[in-house]
């Protein structure tokens, strides 16, 4: 194969990347380093927005990114290509991440465009691109090379050369899968608060290009555009693109970790045994009202238990004798919104005390039905009690819960979906809440 000038270098880029990395992964056994670098600065304004220039709103969210980071993770070090409004070569940004072996470089910028209408997020990562729109995106980026003094050092790349794309591919597949990787999760950060993303895309970047780690550029909107300028440059939107970047950064850390740690030996786990003996439920709420499974009480909780205690109902959720999904349940009804749920404790088995039992009100109406009537569904041995001008239907006399529970299923798979248990002394209604 014919070898061009260009190609020669691109070549040679491929064994001083390829030495670099292997440097960078062991390095990162020990820390993981993650190069932050807020575009432009000093006498390169980058963008100019609507309310704050591209050059202070990339470095006031640099500044927050890293400083997240720094908090939450002891084994990461994070190097700022800058830390102040000052102007910096292309050359030396990647120099830094280079010659600190970063595990990920991460480029902030805005965006801008002649269109006021343009708007959204795009992450890029180094590639070759066939889009006019990505190529321009590149094109501006790369025009601070214009304000340096030497402009020589950055060789042109011919994309028309097949030689020349076949090792500007193989130069930069070592850490592709993996800046395409992050580039997603900044994507789909971006989606989950709210932004319009217009994707991951490809393109020469010349602060990517010779970069021996994964590396990203980030758009983090158009400043161009009144309303995502005006985001972009409030306190809000600024810290909003911060934690989407950090959660992004978690993301690949924790993937990163799970592919260059090495594996823990992995204990066995100690199965939770149920509490002997015990039933947990979760008492939700307590009322006078007896409410429907669809009531807007129940604040959308399906399968709630109702049980009637003299004059109130008491309605439960969840069933278990596991202490760890107790404990989750209680929870998760107080996330419901039912602040003052508690857990309460059946002993299982356990009989009522004296004539003391268990029904199941399956139906009431105005009307009074004859024994086997076949309005009970092919239930027998029912007690009819009248209450006021309402005639009570009442199926099953057990002394356990367990058993209650078991007719109140009989009684709902006979279609009666609102049935629920109460309490009789005898024959007669328990007007004073029982122990339960």
């Amino acid at each position: 194969m014919r070898l061009t000038r260009i190609n020669k270098q691109i070549l040679l880029g491929v064994l001083f990347i390829t030495f670099l990395g292997m440097n960078s992964y062991a390095q990162s056994k020990q820390n993981f380093i993650i190069v932050i670098d807020p575009g432009h600065g000093g006498k390169d304004s980058g963008a100019r927005g609507v309310v704050e220039d591209e050059k202070h709103i990339v470095l006031d969210v640099s500044m927050r990114l890293g400083k997240m980071i720094e908090n939450k993770y002891k084994d990461v070090k994070v190097i700022y290509t800058r830390k102040t409004d000052v102007f910096l070569e292309l050359w030396e940004r990647t120099q830094i991440a280079n010659k600190n072996h970063a595990n990920l470089f991460v480029s902030i910028h805005c965006n801008s465009a002649n269109n006021k209408s343009a708007y959204g997020t795009e992450t890029f990562v180094m590639g070759l691109s066939r889009s006019q729109e990505t190529m321009d995106v590149a094109k501006r980026e790369n025009s601070v090379i214009l304000l340096e003094d030497n402009q020589e050092k950055y060789q042109k790349f011919d994309a028309n050369d097949p030689e020349a794309v076949i090792a500007f591919d193989i130069m930069f597949s070592a850490y592709k899968d993996q800046s395409l990787s992050f580039a997603k999760l900044v994507e789909d950060e971006f989606v989950k608060i709210g932004r319009s993303s217009r994707g991951v895309k490809q393109s020469n970047f010349h602060v990517l290009r010779t970069n021996a780690s994964p590396a990203v550029l980030v758009e983090l909107g158009f400043i161009s555009n009144q309303d995502e300028g005006s985001f972009l440059g409030s306190e809000y939107g600024k810290q909003k693109a911060t934690e989407s970047l950090f959660t992004a950064f978690e993301k690949f850390k924790k993937e990163y970790d799970r592919k260059t740690m090495p594996e823990e030996e992995e204990k066995p786990k100690e199965v939770e045994k149920p509490v002997a003996g015990k039933t947990f439920k979760i008492q939700i709420l307590v009322s006078k009202n007896k409410y429907g499974p669809s009531a807007e009480q129940l604040k959308g909780l399906t399968g709630v238990e109702v049980v009637q205690a003299g004059d109130v109902y008491k309605y439960y959720y969840g069933n278990t004798n596991m202490a760890s999904e107790r404990d989750e349940l209680l929870a998760y009804t107080i996330r419901k919104g039912f602040k003052d749920a508690f857990v309460a404790e059946f002993i299982n088995n356990e009989k009522l005390q004296g004539n003391q039992n268990y029904r199941i009100q399956f139906l009431a109406s105005n009307k009074k039905y004859r024994d086997r009537d076949n309005k009970f569904g092919g239930l027998k041995n029912v007690l009819r009690v009248k209450k006021g001008n309402m005639n009570l239907y009442f199926y099953g006399s057990t002394k356990t819960y367990e058993e209650a529970q078991k007719d109140l299923k009989l009684a709902q798979d006979k279609g009666f979906k609102s049935a629920f248990i109460v309490t009789f002394n005898g024959e007669k209604l328990i007007e004073e809440s029982p122990k339960k």
